[in-house]
């Protein structure tokens, strides 16, 4: 063999070599991917696959609804869908194209119909969505992939396109639903009922108020039309295809009572406008006994429709200037802080100082464990001192002087408190705060309830305990506050405060029934009753207070406390009033708690029991308690205005003077012709009516004085002789020392005619009752 054989034989060799390695590399790759493909990454291929053979649209499932104890209707979803179509998809298998369908009549035979996908398209699209043919032309024309025909369309009519689209394989139409969620009250009751957002960890939601708490219940499960796609990517015609029904959320049913609610903002509202709280406000109507709540509110407050918007209007204009001083970041920060605050239910995420309206707490406590009795007395000279540091009382009159129990709590009287805390000691004191639910949340059915800042009985000094008698010291919750307030007048019994009664899936079955707990008795019943008593003795005492409405037994305690741990000068004050009804066997009980308020006024008394009073007023007929008067209230009830218009003259006259009313007469005729004020108006006996006798009388005019700050006296003098008539307002109306606050009725400076009802608010502006 020669050398040059010798080396193509190596060559040849070498050369099979490479060859075989190569394949060999090839089939283990090969062989690798295979068991990728079909092992390892099964799921993901198998997915793509499943995306490419078949065609997923998704029927969004409805969020559950939230309803008060009436069935009135709070927040609700129905899906929209957004119509859109594909044009390269159009172009590539639509346009020019006809698609030919065989259809089976009523005889059997069966037909062919041949369609013309583009006008199909066009006319289907046109008539489902009331859309002019152009403008679908229009979008078909346009070179970007995705083109919105319409937005918000009904579920009847997108079922009826995705039903169409099936039947012909379209696939240059799409339609994608998404939930629309819609708060038909608006703002009422929108810091309890929260609304829907994107949380910190990106899922979209309920963030807040009930929507975020019971989200797992709210939310449905969205349902699937799955349909078969060819190798092209169109759908294939058949008449089977995999359905997947959504399942609605479950709703909620609440005990909140959007009449009783309504009322309790609208008051609020008042209060805010008159006070200009510089923390908001908030109140509370609960049952007393299961501790069901029947309203909360927050004020200001804001829209769940629209949750983004800034409702303070001092906000507000804050933002609006900051917008082109600060950066875009810190503007945002800024704009987030404030959507916080507007969010946030401040009836149980905020800790105030509740003032006096905690006496009930301490007094109880006390009267429980005879550390007093009715009989003991105590005195107040306007202070007393505990280790070198004064509390003095809220009176700048010398004190109190010598009083009883019941006498102190009518009072409010500081020292006299510092005394029954120093009796009932600290250790006592510490284990009754702690058993009324004051050291830890209450429980209720609501996110980010806070928690109570308080000094332990390890901590607790002489000066913290004759503080903390009193209401000062401790930090705890609006909710607390009423919780342990229902126990005191309810039998002893501390409850759960909860909003929402049952829970109902979208079939209508019950699948969650709340009922109301009782953690414990803190008190006895015989203590129960001597604070009822005493607390209704509060609002009776010395003819009535600001929150005492004539023929109902009410009972309730004010409170007016100094943020000093915010500002240590102690000129910052929190108003608030807790009361109960009935008197004898509590049923109902509101807390008012006002923020900072800046006009003048701050007592608790004066700032808070106003709006008790003026809810209590409206709730009370409406919840079937009506009125039963002394026969003191009887002869001082207002009357309701005749109707005497067309009368003779001389039969007016003795229709009014039967009901005690004046008259003045206006004309020479003998018949009235009009009458001021109008028939159906309340007035207090007394009042007079304008009697026109003629018809081309010429109306008498004045105008409406500035009464603030006038004792009654001399507000009804002031407008008796303009020719007005005062119908005054306010439980303390008739006592010594109550001013009038202002007309609600009419601004001052504008023209009534004469005869014309003035109503104007009386209250007593000290810490009393």
């Amino acid at each position: 063999m020669s050398i040059s054989d010798k080396t193509t034989s190596r060559m040849k060799f070498r050369l099979n070599f490479v060859i075989f390695g190569a394949l060999l590399l090839a089939a283990v790759y090969v062989t690798y991917q295979m068991f990728v493909v079909s092992v390892r990454e099964s799921e993901k291929y198998q997915a793509l696959a499943y995306s490419q053979q078949f065609r997923a649209t998704t029927i969004t499932a409805n969020r559950g609804a939230i309803y008060d104890q009436n069935g009135q209707v709070l927040a609700q979803s129905f899906t929209v869908y957004t119509v859109f179509v594909d044009p390269t998809t159009f172009r590539e298998r639509d346009q020019g194209e006809t698609t030919t369908l065989t259809h089976e009549l009523a005889d059997g035979s069966e037909v062919e119909t041949e369609y013309d996908r583009e006008n199909e398209i066009v006319t289907t699209l046109s008539e489902s969505l009331s859309i002019a043919p152009e403008k679908i032309r229009e979008l078909l024309g346009k070179s970007n992939a995705y083109q919105v025909v319409a937005k918000e369309v009904e579920k009847e009519t997108a079922l009826s396109i995705i039903d169409w689209m099936s039947e012909l394989g379209i696939s240059s139409v799409g339609i994608t639903p998404t939930a629309k969620r819609y708060y038909p009250q608006n703002d009422l009751a929108a810091n309890v009922i929260g609304h829907q957002g994107y949380g910190r960890d990106g899922e979209y939601g309920g963030i807040y108020g009930l929507e975020a708490y019971y989200d797992d219940y709210l939310t449905g499960v969205d349902g699937r039309i799955l349909t078969a796609r060819d190798a092209t990517g169109a759908e294939i015609q058949y008449d089977r295809k995999l359905s997947y029904d959504a399942e609605d959320g479950a709703s909620l049913y609440t005990n909140i009572d959007t009449t009783i609610q309504y009322y309790v903002e609208k008051a609020l509202e008042t209060a805010n406008r008159s006070n200009n709280p510089k923390d908001r406000s908030c109140a509370i109507v609960m049952n007393a006994k299961t501790g069901a709540i029947y309203a909360m509110a927050t004020e200001p407050d804001y829209d769940p429709n629209y949750p983004a918007d800034i409702y303070d209007e001092a906000t507000a204009a804050i933002l609006s200037g900051l917008e082109t001083v600060l950066s875009e970041e810190d503007y945002l920060a800024r704009k987030q802080e404030a959507w916080g605050k507007q969010w946030t239910n401040k009836a149980i995420s905020s800790l105030y100082f509740p003032g006096s309206v905690f006496k009930v707490i301490t007094g109880s406590a006390a009267i429980e464990e005879n550390a007093v009795s009715l009989n003991d007395t105590f005195y107040c000279n306007g202070a007393t001192t505990v280790d070198g540091i004064p509390f003095r009382c809220w009176t700048t009159h010398g004190g109190h002087g010598t009083q009883n129990f019941v006498e102190a709590m009518t009072n409010s009287c500081n020292p006299a408190f510092v005394k029954i805390g120093q009796q009932l000691g600290a250790k006592l004191f510490s284990q009754y705060f702690d058993a009324f639910g004051l050291t830890q949340k209450t429980g209720i059915d609501l996110p980010a309830e806070a928690t109570s800042i308080y000094a332990p009985y390890e901590r607790m000094t002489p000066v913290t305990l004759a503080s903390s008698s009193f209401g000062q010291t401790n930090k705890i919750t609006p909710i607390q506050m009423i919780c342990a307030y229902a126990a005191v007048v309810n039998g002893g019994n501390l409850v759960t405060p909860y909003i929402v009664d049952r829970i109902v899936d979208c079939d209508g079955n019950v699948i969650k029934k709340f009922t109301p707990t009782i953690k414990r008795q803190v008190i006895s019943e015989e203590t129960s009753q001597i604070m009822r008593q005493t607390l209704e003795t509060v609002v009776t005492v010395n003819s009535g207070s600001n929150v005492y409405i004539k023929g109902y037994h009410i009972g309730g305690k004010s409170g007016t406390s100094q943020k000093l741990d915010e500002n240590p000068e102690g000129n910052t004050y929190v108003s608030s009033y807790c009361a109960f009804y009935p008197a004898e066997d509590p049923e109902i009980i509101m807390l008012v708690m006002v923020d900072e308020p800046q006009n003048g006024l701050y007592y608790g008394s004066a700032v808070a029991a106003p709006v008790v009073a003026e809810v209590f007023t409206e709730i009370l007929p409406y919840l079937g308690y009506y009125a039963e008067y002394t026969d003191e209230e009887l002869e001082n009830l207002e009357v309701t205005v005749p109707d005497v218009e067309g009368a003779e003259l001389e039969t007016a006259e003795a229709t009014l003077k039967s009901l005690s009313l004046e008259y003045e007469v206006i004309g020479e005729g003998s018949t009235v012709v009009q009458q001021v004020p109008s028939r159906g108006n309340s007035m207090p006996r007394g009042c007079s009516v304008i009697l026109y006798t003629e018809e081309d009388y010429e109306e008498q005019w004045v105008e409406v004085p500035d009464i603030s700050g006038y004792s009654l006296e001399r507000a009804n003098k002031k407008l008796s002789s303009l020719g007005l008539n005062l119908r005054p307002l306010g439980g303390a109306a008739h006592k010594s020392g109550a001013e009038c606050s202002g007309v609600t009725n009419y601004e001052v400076g504008s023209v009534v005619q004469k005869g014309t009802i003035i109503e104007a608010y009386f209250l007593i502006n000290d810490e009393t009752g």
